[in-house]
C-alpha cells in the first residue's frame, strides 16, 4: 500500500464515492492538524493520492 518514493511515503486510497473519500481527507484533516503534520493529497471523485514528508 505505501511506498517510498522522492523522500516520501506515498499511498493511494479508493472509496466507494466521493462521499466516502470526503470523509476520510476530513478525519485525516484533524489528527493532521493536531499533530502539526499536513499531508500532500490530491482527490479526484473517489481516489485520494497522499504524500507525507518530515519538514
Amino acid at each position: 500500500m505505501w511506498k517510498e518514493e522522492n523522500n516520501q511515503l506515498k499511498a493511494t486510497f479508493k472509496f466507494k464515492d466521493f462521499t466516502e473519500a470526503f470523509a476520510f481527507m476530513t478525519e485525516v484533516a484533524f489528527h493532521a492538524e493536531k499533530m502539526q503534520h499536513h499531508p500532500n493529497w490530491h482527490n479526484v471523485y473517489n481516489t485520494v493520492d497522499f504524500a507525507l514528508n518530515t519538514h
